[in-house]
């Protein structure tokens, strides 16, 4: 085939910048329509101008990212084989563009966060799940706004298909300037945060170029591995607290070293072993319970029992979702690739907490007011032994759903199930016994029972809190949000006062935290995702206690076993695969410890290790206050990207081997 000399490609190149303008006008009109209603949900964020040019250049940016895939094909379409073809190619890529970014968009204003490779991650029966709570919840505002994009979408085409764009040049500069976009690396630029706000940052992002980014990265992360697999494994036991033993067949296998930080709280002048109560609560942040809490808090039954209890106020989670909960406090377990539950049945044997508990004559349970189903939590559970799991599908008669919104309902009202435990609990069992219970309520939708007295008690906080007119309006928009905090917190009160009547209180500990800090509040600073609390309460206290250091659900199955094998007979390993090294009951603020963070389940790249986080590559000093400065330490940044490394390196080994521990080391634990 011979090649047409370079003056007959022009008007080939002219028609792909006049249609490359129509898709540049296409985002611009999306971007405005979102900005707008935002301002019109008065949820625009902080340095509006600012937000406004940075997310006109991730636009621009992400049109290029598009352009420079397409310009090749579609200039062969147009000079052999059909300008009108390629020209309707072109126009179909534009139409996937606008209902793509128009579902993202979408999904963002209900998450406040951008939807990356985590979408991946998940069934579609967890999809289906997901999107029917959020169905209820669309206004009819987004539809007429999506409506009168696409009118304007088809105007625009009409009207602009037909000019050309004179002169001989224009188009080949443009198309030289697409194809040089093919060598320069633009993914970090589409992917970055360069605000100090989390949900300004977010906004300015074209969430488009940032879920194309995340799905590159997620289908192709060949480099990352390669990387890894060229680091020395000499340099296991990092900062010399873990001493390593597994080599690569066993990757996290280490010596127990925990420290009995409870003991000195805690009575076990008893021979009866104590029950414990793990209660999750769904989406439970510092920022909005216990004292200095920077949106006010909403949980006045949680912030009087903290001061009789252990707090610690500066508690992690694990993950930004609730995939990553029950590994982590039960297991102190790595994510694996998209979290450990989502090996599925190819989840390894592990020592967890319900294990050990089990092989010390403990009975063990699981309540979740949903479908336990979702992210393989029954599956794991039961692969850890439980003795009992009861979900949605087993209540029974007579016990509260939550209200429907769109005909969806994520499952029973947190009161509801606290009498179902209570119900399916005896009171004078001398079995001593673990119990994990997960709420949902707090959950998108926001719909709660007697939503209208949840919701005028969330006004009157709001106006109680002496906000400046904009903060109060911003406040007020997520209402429902706060009316379901409310709701949870009361329900956490009938518990523990019904609870307190039977026999069984006496010998039990209770310990209360967040699966991650709920979403669709706005948050501050990238931290702000896994900010929670660890509340431990019991009639076994000796003193209460409030610490500032920084722990997180890693750390509570270690501090768990260390205090527990005070008791007569309760032994536990001395070799296991913990992430975590045990709650650290500092008053003062500190971190003595390393973690990795998954904030979704395809999203491992936040690493927190003294006073330092690293958020994809960049560094941040944490403050007293949890929230984060930018950081400029180059040595420290060395020094985290090396511990975080290593960790991603024994991560990958074990999806190789799929080994924790030794088959013989387990079948000791094993009941």
């Amino acid at each position: 085939m011979k090649i047409a000399p370079l003056h007959q490609w022009i008007p080939a190149f002219n028609r792909f910048l006049l249609c490359s303008c129509l898709w540049l006008g296409l985002i611009v009109l999306l971007r405005a329509a979102d900005l707008l209603g935002l301002w019109l949900g008065g949820k625009l964020p902080s340095l509006p101008i600012a937000v406004a040019g940075h997310a006109l250049a991730t636009d621009v940016l992400t049109l290029f990212c598009i352009l420079r895939w397409i310009v090749i094909p579609y200039l062969l379409l147009y000079m052999f084989i059909s300008r009108k073809i390629a020209d309707t190619i072109f126009f179909l890529l534009m139409g996937l563009y606008a209902i793509t970014s128009l579902l993202l968009i979408m999904y963002f204003r209900q998450t406040a966060i951008p939807l990356g490779a985590d979408v991946f991650g998940y069934t579609w029966d967890d999809i289906r799940l997901t999107v029917g709570a959020a169905a209820g919840t669309v206004q009819p505002a987004l539809v007429i706004t999506i409506v009168l994009i696409f009118a304007l979408i088809t105007g625009l085409l009409i009207l602009m298909a037909r000019r050309r764009i004179r002169g001989n040049r224009k188009g080949f500069w443009f198309v030289l300037v697409c194809l040089l976009f093919l060598i320069i690396p633009i993914s970090e630029s589409l992917t970055a945060n360069h605000f100090r706000s989390e949900f300004s940052g977010n906004v300015a992002l074209n969430k488009t170029g940032y879920f194309l980014v995340k799905a590159e990265e997620h289908f192709f992360p060949g480099k990352r591995q390669q990387d890894l697999a060229a680091l020395d494994d000499a340099k296991d036991n990092e900062s010399g607290k873990y001493h390593y033993i597994g080599g690569e067949q066993y990757p996290f296998l280490r010596q127990a070293n925990t420290d009995n930080v409870l003991g000195p709280f805690l009575r076990t002048d008893t021979l009866q072993r104590p029950n414990i109560v793990i209660i999750l609560i769904e989406g439970l942040g510092r920022a909005f319970s216990g004292p200095d809490a920077y949106l006010g808090s909403f949980t006045p039954f949680i912030d009087s029992l903290a001061t009789h209890s252990l707090y610690w106020q500066n508690l992690l989670s694990g993950g930004g979702r609730t995939f990553a909960v029950l590994p982590t406090i039960l297991g102190s377990l790595p994510f694996a690739r998209n979290g450990f539950c989502e090996l599925g049945d190819k989840m390894p044997p592990a020592l967890t907490l319900p294990v050990i508990a089990q092989s010390n004559g403990y009975h063990t349970r699981f309540l979740y007011a949903g479908n336990a189903g979702f992210d393989n939590m029954s599956l794991f559970i039961k692969k850890q032994g439980a003795d009992t799991v009861i979900d949605q599908g087993s209540f029974g008669e007579g016990y509260e759903m939550l209200p429907a919104s769109g005909g969806f309902s994520w499952g029973h009202s947190d009161k509801a199930l606290f009498q179902k435990y209570l119900d399916a609990t005896p009171a004078n069992n001398s079995q001593p016994r673990l119990d994990v219970l997960l709420t949902i309520s707090t959950h998108s939708p926001f719909r709660v029972p007697d939503q209208a007295c949840y919701d005028a008690q969330a006004t009157a906080r709001i106006q109680s809190l002496g906000l400046k007119e904009t903060e109060l309006q911003a406040h007020l928009q997520y209402k429902d949000v706060y009316a379901s905090i409310l709701y949870m917190d009361n329900a956490l009160r009938y518990f523990f006062n019904e609870y307190a009547k039977r026999p069984d209180y006496a010998h039990t500990i209770f310990l209360i935290t967040g699966d991650h800090r709920l979403p669709e509040i706005p948050m501050r600073s990238r931290i702000d995702r896994y900010h929670t609390l660890l509340l431990l309460h019991s009639p076994l206290l000796q003193r209460n206690a409030s610490f500032n250091a920084i722990s997180s659900h890693f750390d509570i199955t270690p501090s768990l076993l260390a205090y527990l094998q005070g008791y007569p007979q309760f032994t536990a390993p001395q070799q296991v695969t913990w992430i975590g090294n045990g709650l650290d009951t500092a008053r003062a603020f500190r971190n003595i410890h390393h973690y990795p963070l998954m904030q979704t389940k395809t999203d491992l790249a936040d690493y927190v290790a003294g006073g330092w986080m690293l958020n994809h590559g960049s560094l941040f000093k944490i403050l007293p206050n949890m929230d984060l400065e930018p950081a400029t330490d180059e040595e420290t940044n060395k020094t985290l990207t090396a511990g975080f490394n290593r960790f991603q390196q024994r991560n990958d080994r074990l999806l190789q081997t799929n080994r924790l521990i030794p088959d013989s080391l387990y079948k000791a634990w094993k009941r």
